[in-house]
């Protein structure tokens, strides 16, 4: 039996990466982030991920474009970007399209074009990245490969065919899809931050607002008979002391401890 811990969205929340951490164990062949870290507190969040005794494999999201496509976050962490990792009986490989792309950061020319020339260029670029991602999955056993991205992909029939599972974020919500014989899972979002107030105030001012997060993520478990079983785990916080507060949102707003 394979057991891998994913997650997703993190965005920066230091804190909710040390929550995550209290409540797992050393008990995973793998841990899988489908991008959005943060380009501002990736080094903390991976010092945090490596206590884990299992490897930390990632792809980049929209967060992190600050981020180096070849950036270093220490042993047993590897970019899952158009590279395979085993884990157990299973293949893990990724794509990332934000994060700093040397290939596309090269093409200094298309960049200076108009801005209808630069997104042709775009997707050609990315049209390129997937043609070697199925090239790869290919020469893999697809059967048993479990493909990770930020963003959903999409006619995964046409250029991956055979591959089970595909995990992904950027929603912000779980989901568990099946569609023609492949598998989509929204690892969620471990970071999301919903604003309350305490409750019996009669009025709530701007430093009385706080927030609890909810976030939550998947716990993957493989077995060569049975197959994928995915379970959605939530920090589920205590709401009984705190009202929701909907379509307010505060950055400056303290976690309730």
């Amino acid at each position: 039996m394979t057991r891998i811990l994913a997650c997703s969205d993190i965005h920066n929340n230091v804190n909710a990466v040390r929550q995550l951490r209290a409540r797992e164990g050393n008990d995973y062949d793998a841990l899988i982030v489908a991008g959005d870290m943060g380009s501002d507190a990736a080094d903390e969040i991976f010092d945090i991920l490596r206590t884990f005794d299992c490897p930390i494999l990632y792809v980049f999201g929209n967060w992190d474009s600050r981020l180096r496509h070849d950036q270093n976050f220490g042993d047993r962490c590897h970019h899952l970007h158009l590279s395979p990792y085993p884990v157990g009986d299973l293949a893990i490989v990724g794509e990332t399209i934000d994060g700093i792309d040397p290939e596309w950061e090269a093409s200094i020319e298309v960049k200076t074009g108009d801005p209808a020339s630069v997104a042709i260029a775009r997707q050609e670029h990315v049209d390129r990245q997937r043609a070697k991602l199925s090239k790869i999955v290919a020469g893999q056993s697809p059967e048993r490969t479990v493909v990770v991205s930020h963003y959903r992909l999409t006619k995964t029939q046409t250029f991956l065919p055979g591959a089970p599972l595909f995990l992904f974020g950027h929603i912000h919500r779980f989901e568990d899809i099946k569609y023609r014989g492949q598998r989509f899972v929204n690892v969620s979002a471990l970071d999301k931050k919903v604003m309350v107030t305490r409750k019996g105030l009669r009025r709530a001012g701007l430093g009385d607002h706080r927030f609890l997060n909810d976030g939550s993520y998947v716990v993957i478990s493989h077995d060569a008979r049975a197959g994928f079983a995915i379970e959605p785990r939530r920090f589920d916080p205590d709401f009984s002391d705190w009202e929701r507060v909907e379509g307010i949102f505060h950055s400056s707003a303290m976690e309730v401890e």
